[in-house]
């Protein structure tokens, strides 16, 4: 059994709003893809998944906040294997701006997991 170490409020945050960027940017660039078919397994797979993540990543926060920082290290771990798990999905078909904004996003949902694990000491 892993003793995990506090992890601060500022840095659990960052991870939720991390993913809340990343999900508000794939909602962006599905709301300008209109019907095109790159778009749908966007639509049909990857959102649902990044949701669901978000939706986990609530419920973590709230068991953070009550002092049960497992359900978030456990998520955070997982994270920082976002860009495989999305590997072959990609948003160029949103245009150029859209496409970087989710590149730095992930990014940064990568890093914030990181540091989740890093304080918890687990990494």
């Amino acid at each position: 059994m892993v003793i995990t170490q506090t992890i601060p409020q500022p840095v659990a945050e960052r991870y939720l709003n991390a993913l809340k960027a990343l999900v508000s940017t794939v909602r962006s660039a599905l709301g300008t893809a209109g019907d095109l078919p790159q778009a749908s397994g966007w639509q049909k797979d990857m959102l649902p998944f990044l949701e669901n993540r978000l939706k986990a990543a609530q419920t973590a926060l709230t068991h953070h906040a009550i002092g049960d920082q497992d359900p978030l290290v456990t998520l955070a771990l997982k994270s920082r294997f976002l860009a495989r798990d999305m590997d072959g999905y990609s948003l160029g078909f949103a245009g150029k701006e859209l496409a970087e904004q989710f590149e730095d996003r992930r990014r940064l949902v990568v890093f914030a997991a990181w540091q989740v694990c890093e304080s918890a000491g687990v990494v």
